[in-house]
């Protein structure tokens, strides 16, 4: 059983609230199969160490020490993801958070570095932690977006230039650098140059135990008259809320007797826009009910229309349960879609209306009756991470 070490700023991952946590944890969980994994997250949320066991992950949360003295200072009450001042003070707490766990870094066999943001591979290799394979995972393209519209704007260079420099150093600090698609790991290697890259794909947010599950699910459907549109916008945000929006516009233009839209989280704000019977704001839902929304719906939605980190966590569930997709570009991006998935690329409001346009007015009850779906099984997600489990077992090998 090897030492191994996790770090990341992000607070709770084990809640798995985003898809950057979702990748995260499962991640992290699925590692303590052979391997006894210590998570250490700094966290705005408290001012002492703290710890905690999650699906067998030890997760030691630290205090974001600088952050938590000016904000109580100034009475910053705006304790939001990335907040301005958190963005300030995030390298200064990571130095910090670094030079204290300096010795349990020297340590271990393995550190997983989790973040785009983080500095923490530098910061350990200057301070003289020299042992330990540090294998970095940036998550998904954020980095990789900035960069690209940092060649095209003066502007943009001036305003993403010393994050990209600083992300630079962090990668060519790290032994091994973790993207979770083929697109990512070359885009970086033209970018960044690491010095060594593998791709671990973004592991599938649900999975049925088998397929009798699925079908047992399925069947709590009984019309099939017309398609079924599921759009997941899971959290609060300035994407997701513009995605709502744009959504029950389009479909409030359709007759109710041909679509059934279904909208999963903390939306019920939303409902002073809804015009349509056939709309339904069903708020935040379990993981249970949210394997059965997906198994009765045909179409999964996510009309993004801007860069979210998390948009690919929705072509992800989508493709779990076996639904054709309506995205734009920037809900592909990443990942790799099964054959007999059929992608509706739009790139804006007026696309998407065409799109579901056609396929309301056209939609088959027999396609839609057919339960013949390539979905997920929860054994063949859990092998998704196999490359990780390698890695850490053979940390210099490969």
């Amino acid at each position: 059983m090897l030492r191994v070490l996790a770090y990341t700023y992000y607070g709770n991952p084990w809640r798995m609230e985003s898809g950057d946590n979702v990748r995260i944890h499962t991640i992290l969980s699925s590692l303590t199969r052979t391997n006894m994994i210590v998570v250490f997250n700094l966290s705005t949320s408290t001012w002492e160490y703290t710890v905690g066991l999650y699906d067998n992950v030890v997760y030691i949360s630290l205090p974001r020490k600088l952050y938590n003295l000016v904000s109580k200072i100034i009475r910053w009450g705006k304790h939001y993801d990335l907040n301005p001042l958190m963005k300030l003070t995030h390298y200064i707490d990571e130095l910090l958070a670094v030079a204290r766990l300096h010795r349990e870094l020297g340590k271990a066999e393995v550190v997983l570095v989790f973040g785009s943001m983080s500095l923490s591979s530098f910061i350990a290799r200057l301070l003289g932690v020299r042992k330990p394979t540090i294998v970095y995972d940036p998550l998904a393209n954020y980095a990789q977006t900035l960069y690209l519209r940092s060649r095209r704007s003066l502007l943009a260079l001036l305003r993403y230039g010393l994050y990209l420099a600083l992300h630079k150093l962090e990668v060519r600090a790290s032994n091994i650098v973790v993207y979770p698609s083929k697109v990512d790991l070359e885009n970086a290697k033209r970018m960044f140059k690491p010095v060594k890259a593998i791709v671990v794909p973004n592991p599938s947010p649900i999975c049925y135990s088998n397929l009798e599950e699925y079908l047992e699910l399925r069947g709590h459907r009984t019309d099939y008259s017309r398609p079924y549109f599921i759009l997941l916008a899971g959290s609060r945000g300035r994407t997701n809320e513009e995605t709502v929006k744009i959504t029950i516009k389009v479909f409030n233009r359709l007759p109710p007797d041909r679509f059934k839209l279904l909208i999963t989280g903390p939306w019920q704000d939303m409902r002073k826009y809804v015009e349509n019977s056939s709309i339904e704001l069903l708020g935040v839902v379990p993981k249970e009910k949210l394997k059965e929304l997906l198994a009765i719906s045909d179409y999964g939605l996510a009309p993004v229309f801007s860069h979210s980190a998390g948009t690919f966590l929705k072509t992800l569930t989508y493709i779990s349960a076996g639904l054709d997709i309506i995205t734009s570009t920037f809900g592909v991006v990443g990942v790799n879609i099964p054959k007999g998935i059929n992608i509706y690329l739009v790139k804006n409001k007026q696309e998407l209306v065409k799109v579901v346009g056609e396929i309301v007015y056209r939609y088959d009850i027999g396609k839609g009756m057919n339960s013949n779906r390539l979905i997920a099984l929860c054994e063949r997600t859990s092998s998704r991470v196999e490359d990780i489990l390698k890695l850490v077992e053979n940390p210099r090998g490969g």
